[in-house]
């Protein structure tokens, strides 16, 4: 079991890697430093990759529609979170951080609704 183990804990560091290599390339960008950006963007794609690896060895994903299913309520619970991140942000003053909170929320918005899509297509196909 030390194996599953240490995969757990490479998901986790690849999963943090991504986060810390995009943050990276938006203030390269912000520099000026656009080929760096790019560079640092590759690597987060790369580092995503190996983390959907062992996501997938460690068994978290199953067929196409129930991976669709669990991620539309995982999208669901996150719009809902974000309004509400939101609204606590708003309140307290920190405005950068409700204009990140509301524009993330627009977003899972958006995803929702495009996995609904994928699974109206899917069903369609059954």
């Amino acid at each position: 079991m030390q194996t599953v183990k240490i995969m757990e804990e490479t998901l986790k560091t690849e999963s943090n890697e991504v986060i810390m290599y995009l943050a990276m390339s938006r203030i390269a960008d912000s520099e000026g430093h656009g080929e760096v950006a790019q560079y640092l963007r590759k690597v987060a794609m790369d580092e995503a990759m190996h983390a959907s690896e062992f996501a997938q060895l460690l068994g978290l994903l199953k067929d196409t529609k129930s991976n669709l299913e669990m991620m539309l309520n995982n999208e669901m619970r996150t719009e809902q979170n974000k309004s509400e991140a939101a609204q606590i942000a708003l309140v307290e003053g920190y405005q950068d951080a409700h204009r990140i909170f509301e524009r993330t929320m627009r977003d899972e918005t958006g995803h929702k609704e495009g996995l609904k899509k994928a699974l109206s297509r899917l069903h369609g196909k059954d």
